[in-house]
């Protein structure tokens, strides 16, 4: 089904003081917030030796969370306006069940994965069907839901690390998701009111996570890369280029 979503960078300096404070908010653009726990996720992302998901952009995903294993699969995102986008998502636990649809939904798109026995570590499942693993990530995510009762939409306020071969880099961003009809206009106008409220601090941006740490690494790897970084993590002219480097791809990388 259709994920719709919102994403704002935060490129202060240092961005922990506005992640606080967007996480201690009580209400934003007329509905109320409400804390809905705090999450820690492991993401690995597969892609075939040639990158055919990535040329397609779409990607594979396996999310650790806890005790639970999730296989996604996103496809290529869309703009529908105001910051917000829009893709189709297949997400399912981890299962002979889910590996097997996944697997079928890439063979409609031309996209062959061999056959693989589904028991066992799935990262090695994937390994057998002749995928290679291309990005790892941890991500803290602290949850809030706007509305009341069911929630219309959810605010997630992440501080991600990147396990990059140049070591770990930690990035700063809050990502809007519908949750509810009511939650896609809700979406523009939330988007405003953080903007409103946090000015430059917050950036939009329509760069999967996956797109960032790709982008990431080629911008550390390039000379003088070294000196957009300040404590572990990219400075706001560090971000500015990475914005740039990003946008001038024919074909980035995109997932959530």
């Amino acid at each position: 089904m259709p994920e719709r979503e919102a994403k704002l960078v935060i490129t202060a300096e240092p961005p922990e003081a506005i992640a606080d404070a967007i996480a201690a908010l009580t209400s934003l653009a007329g509905q109320s917030l409400a804390a809905a726990g705090t999450v820690v996720q492991r993401d690995t992302y597969f892609d075939t030796l040639e990158g055919a998901l990535r040329v397609r952009r779409q990607s594979l995903r396996l999310r650790v969370t806890g005790e639970a294993t999730k296989l996604t699969l996103k496809g290529e995102a869309r703009d529908v306006g105001s910051g917000v986008t829009e893709r189709d998502e297949l997400e399912r636990e981890w299962s002979a069940a889910a590996f097997e649809e996944a697997r079928a939904a890439l063979a409609r798109q031309g996209i062959a994965l061999a056959a693989a026995p589904a028991t066992g570590d799935p990262s090695s499942v994937l390994a057998a069907a002749g995928l290679a693993r291309v990005q790892e990530r941890e991500t803290r995510r602290r949850l809030r839901h706007a509305g009341a009762g069911a929630p219309i939409a959810e605010l997630a306020i992440d501080e991600v690390t990147y396990r990059l071969a140049s070591g770990p880099v930690r990035h700063h961003e809050v990502e809007l998701e519908a949750k509810a009809a009511a939650g896609v206009d809700y979406l523009p106008r939330a988007v405003e009111a953080l903007r409103a409220q946090f000015g430059g601090a917050l950036v939009s941006s329509r760069h999967s996570k996956l797109a960032i740490g790709a982008g990431l690494a080629r911008l550390l790897a390039a000379p003088g890369g070294a000196g957009l970084m300040a404590g572990g993590r990219l400075t706001s002219a560090g971000y500015a280029r990475l914005d740039a480097l990003l946008s001038a791809e024919p074909v980035p990388p995109d997932a959530g």
